[in-house]
């Protein structure tokens, strides 16, 4: 097990010496189950004991930000049972002169605090991860692959258009509307080949569209997501609402100012995206001896003898 005592908890939660770790233990596993393993799969056991061979630098210092995380995350789902006593008289708080039971908005403010370092600790492993492919054959073939599937195949590639603040572990929630977006926009408008010629290191013309199609999915995305309660947005950007997450609430802005600004922000982005589609679009038709990857790179486009006829794209954005 890659965390085994009281003692290895401490480096990362703050609990006391007298903390019985073996009722504890099991929330381990349920930690790995519930965040960890999805995205890095059993690079738990992997990771359980201390490297001393050639990488061992860079793999124990993923250890320690997993170690973190799990810690963090199995706090917060034993928190709940920590605060009471079962037994074969049924379940029952402990109280008396000296101890008093913490309130229920302390226990949240703690979960949720417990959270949000679990998945900083994510976020830090993964760009470790991310950064030494080699080292992590299993992550990178596994895990990191999926993402060469989209054209906006990373946290860093979507910060440079919409603040995600670098997050990994935002990126990843992100991911099923990205591909969505993907779908329903760009393979309606672009021939396949030249969808996957996008997803390498292109230059000229055709790194161009790239880019544009690039902001075009963040925009759409962000218009997306801009009322399903997962998110915080404002003026800093876009981040995780751990509150939501903490305790299970999924809620959108129904009444008010609130609601007034998603959709201002919804209207906004759609336009964005719109707009650079078409920058797109025109950056294909005025320069087709660059796109000869399929006979008609733009969707809808007929080949004539008199040169090309209109898009009609089966996308929305059939411009």
């Amino acid at each position: 097990m890659i965390l085994t005592s009281t003692s290895d908890l401490k480096k990362y939660i703050a609990i006391a010496a007298s903390f019985d770790f073996e009722d504890f233990a099991p929330y381990i596993e349920k930690a790995v189950n519930t965040y960890t393993r999805k995205y890095v799969g059993a690079l738990h056991t992997a990771l359980e004991n201390e490297s001393t061979g050639t990488n061992a630098i860079i793999e124990n210092q993923a250890r320690e930000y997993l170690r973190s995380a799990l810690a963090n995350f199995a706090w917060f789902l034993y928190i709940p049972l920590a605060s009471v006593q079962m037994d074969s008289a049924g379940i029952s708080v402990v109280q008396n002169d000296n101890k008093k039971s913490a309130e229920w908005w302390q226990i949240k403010d703690i979960r949720r605090e417990l959270l949000r370092s679990g998945h900083e600790s994510m976020d830090l492993l993964l760009a470790i991860l991310e950064a030494n492919p080699t080292i992590f054959a299993d992550y990178a073939t596994n895990y990191s692959s999926i993402n060469n599937e989209l054209l906006v195949p990373s946290a860093s590639v979507f910060s440079k258009y919409y603040n995600i603040f670098d997050s990994r572990q935002t990126y990843l929630a992100l991911q099923p509307i990205i591909r969505l977006v993907q779908d329903q926009y760009i393979s309606t408008m672009l021939c396949p080949e030249l969808i996957e010629s996008l997803k390498v290191d292109v230059t000229g013309n055709i790194k161009a569209v790239k880019l544009a199609i690039q902001k075009a999915i963040v925009s759409l995305t962000i218009a997306k997501v801009s009322n399903n309660g997962l998110f915080i947005l404002d003026d800093r950007g876009m981040r995780v609402d751990f509150e939501n997450f903490s305790d299970g609430r999924r809620e959108s802005a129904s009444y008010g100012k609130s609601v007034d600004q998603l959709k201002m922000l919804a209207d906004e982005q759609i336009a964005n995206g719109s707009q650079y589609l078409k920058i797109a679009k025109e950056l294909i038709l005025n320069n087709l001896s660059d796109f000869t990857m399929c006979t008609s790179p733009i969707l809808g486009l007929e080949d004539t003898t008199s040169g090309y006829k209109s898009f009609d794209s089966k996308g929305v954005f059939g411009i």
